[in-house]
């Protein structure tokens, strides 16, 4: 194998086997290309900042929220969500084209940036470069305003994605089989109640002072927060926990008479339902609805027992006490009836499928007396009504003119939903004032 032997003729030439070598020149600014390699490189850095900042701002954008701003943000962010929700659903071809296209870009820049400069100045000029304006600044602007620049450089975006398609796809469906396509965050309901509790009134995301059009109107005032984290307890709430205890239910027995002296308890009480027991006091038979009580005569006393086959008195419905109160309202819209008999749980087990089983839970005042099918849940235990649900979705009590304020079983009775929304301005506002010691305002349920 023939030696290579060299020789340094002059400071710039080296002879290796006869043949001379001339060292390259440095160009300066006085030369054409020199502004021809500068632009590039200064091309390079921004591409590679562009690629960079929409890495950034493009893959932090999540899919759900995409979806949202698509069908309920503001006309533009709906036209930018549009243009963007394609290219972020190929989240890794995503990925892979624009980590691509930024090391390519970076890998060029000290081809170009050595034919204008020593190795010094070209290491300082570089890592300055590509650290404030290759990745600093794109992705800070990038991050704020992602969703705009991302809408539109999505051509661009497309482009790219052609361009390095053969190399890309591959890598992107490897990252498919081993990390998952979908990445999508899912919120679960603990989670959407404190994401709804973080656009309130005091726990906003938003800034307080801003005042622009934009976000006009869009802090959720206490009462809308507490009434979607109702909505979203109502899926768990069961029965039991909005049930009036029967031992606090004013209710007649079948052998009474409407006579004056009953006839001005019903009136003081104003209930708008009363029940009927025979026998046992949990062996409800019937609803008598109050207002078709105008038409007695206190004088004629007519026994309750003769008002059972007529219209004055309506459906009994009972419910299992486990009983969720979505499948509660659900059944209350059916008009059946706005009042319902709580009974106590049975040893079998309640699956979800088996919430629309109302047949099992729901029996008519045709007969004398229940039948075994509808007790066969356990005894009565208590009532729950239309306002009670109702109650429970908006967190608040519902007060009318007639509502009589009593102390229950010796303890604040402070409606539930009265309590919780209480407890929950307490959250929103940790420096809110306590209520002075000893209140014992309590309110019992309207039936």
């Amino acid at each position: 194998m023939a030696s290579i032997i060299c020789d340094v003729v002059d400071k710039d030439i080296v002879r290796c086997n006869g043949t001379d070598y001339k060292a390259e020149e440095r160009l300066t600014y006085n030369d054409e290309w020199f502004w021809i390699y500068l632009g590039i490189y200064v091309g390079l850095v921004l591409m590679a900042g562009m690629m960079s900042g929409l890495t950034m701002g493009l893959l932090s954008l999540d899919l759900m929220s995409l979806k949202v701003m698509k069908d309920g943000g503001t006309p533009k962010e709906r036209k930018h969500a549009k243009k963007i929700l394609p290219m972020v659903s190929r989240h890794h071809l995503l990925l892979v084209t624009l980590l691509l296209a930024n090391a390519a870009a970076v890998e060029s820049m000290p081809i170009f940036l050595d034919k204008i400069s020593d190795p010094v100045t070209a290491i300082v000029v570089s890592v300055t470069a590509v650290l404030i304006f290759g990745e600093v600044i794109p992705q800070a602007i990038c991050t704020r305003f992602g969703l705009a620049i991302g809408a539109t450089l999505s051509p661009l975006v497309y482009f790219l994605m052609a361009i390095f398609y053969i190399i890309a796809w591959p890598l992107s469906k490897i990252l498919d089989c081993l990390l998952g396509k979908d990445h999508t965050t899912f919120y679960r309901r603990a989670q959407l109640k404190v994401l709804v509790n973080l656009h309130g009134p005091n726990g906003s995301s938003l800034p307080p002072d801003d005042s622009s059009d934009e976000h006009q109107g869009e802090h959720l005032s206490i009462d809308e927060v507490l009434i979607i984290q109702g909505a979203l307890d109502m899926k768990t709430k069961t029965v039991k926990v909005a049930m009036l205890p029967l031992d606090d239910v004013f209710m007649l027995s079948i052998t009474d008479r409407m006579d004056k002296a009953t006839m001005l308890m019903v009136m003081e009480k104003a209930h708008s339902r009363i029940p009927i027991y025979d026998g046992p006091y949990t062996n409800i038979i019937g609803v008598i609805l109050v207002k078709s009580l105008i038409l007695l005569d206190p004088e004629d006393a007519t026994p309750i027992r003769t008002l059972l086959h007529s219209q004055a008195v309506k459906t009994v419905m009972f419910v299992d006490e486990d009983m969720p109160l979505f499948d509660l309202l659900n059944i209350f819209q059916t008009g059946k009836s706005h009042i319902a008999f709580v009974q106590k749980s049975s040893s079998r087990e309640r699956h979800d499928d088996q919430a629309d089983d109302v047949h099992l839970l729901v029996t008519t005042a045709d007969e004398d007396c229940v039948s075994a099918s509808a007790q066969s849940s356990g005894p009565v235990v208590g009532i729950i009504t239309l306002e009670d649900v109702i109650e429970e979705l908006i967190q608040e009590e519902i007060i009318d003119e007639t509502d009589v304020y009593v102390d229950i079983h010796k303890r604040i009775q402070v409606a539930r939903a009265q309590k919780a929304r209480r407890d929950q301005r307490l959250l929103l506002k940790p420096f809110h004032s306590i209520f002075s010691d000893g209140e014992q305002d309590t309110v019992s349920s309207s039936v």
